[in-house]
């Protein structure tokens, strides 16, 4: 009973982040970030699923890179890469860099 309930909160917020992160196409910084902070925590120092080192404070570059990877992944991707990757597809190169600046002064 307690592996249900477990999974149908898992499955309730991959669905819920989903769903917003298909409707987000700002490209401000700090609007993109709310997507992120779902799972990163709103200042960024979250390991989002036991996975993912926090994001704030890392380096400039490092972040850019990782959001190009995001940003190029195609969406035959399931679950988390494809919430990331649909975050920040609509971004261009300067969004990009942004948002990495952002992320690393959190």
């Amino acid at each position: 009973m307690k592996v249900k309930v477990i999974l149908i909160t898992l499955l309730t917020f991959f669905l819920a982040s989903y769903l917003n992160a298909r409707g987000n196409l700002s490209t401000k910084p700090v609007e993109v970030f709310k997507g992120c902070a779902k799972c990163h925590g709103k200042d960024g120092r979250n390991e989002a699923y036991g996975r993912a080192e926090p994001l704030a404070g890392r380096d400039i570059e490092e972040l850019r890179e990782s959001i190009q990877f995001f940003k190029d992944s195609t969406f035959e991707r399931k679950g988390v890469m494809l919430i990331m990757s649909r975050q920040v597809k609509h971004l261009n190169e300067q969004d990009i860099e942004n948002l990495a600046e952002y992320i690393s002064k959190l």
